[in-house]
């Protein structure tokens, strides 16, 4: 049985689990807030620590793409002149998601959240 009294952290963790319901704005915000209340409220990371968890070159390059992402994400409004297709772009983005959390060693946090324990 779902707990029916949830925090607003818990329901972020709920629109990832149910994302394909949602736009791509509004998983670019979500990744956004929980990055921001994980990492760097509770955490206490910047930007350029999580991005050095990573070990190689391509994969920070990576995660600091999927930084950019979020925020453009949800700081911008996408011209209508151009628009793409986001569903891989969202997966894709979304495998990262995850491995920040492997990086920094959360990862049964980010298990706990979708569900996978």
């Amino acid at each position: 049985m779902e707990n029916p009294i949830q925090n607003s952290y818990e329901l972020l963790w709920k629109e990832l689990k149910n994302r394909a319901q949602c736009s791509g704005l509004t998983i670019q915000n979500t990744m956004r807030r929980i990055i921001e209340n994980y990492f760097k409220i509770l955490g206490k990371f910047g930007d350029d620590e999580l991005i050095n968890k990573f070990d190689v070159q391509e994969d920070r390059e990576i995660c600091r793409s999927l930084l950019y992402w979020i925020n453009d994400g949800s700081h911008t409004i996408p011209d209508d002149l151009y628009i793409e297709r986001q569903d891989d772009v969202i997966e894709k983005y979304f495998e990262v998601f995850k491995k920040v959390f492997v990086h920094t060693k959360h990862i049964e946090h980010y298990k706990m959240m979708m569900g996978e324990v």
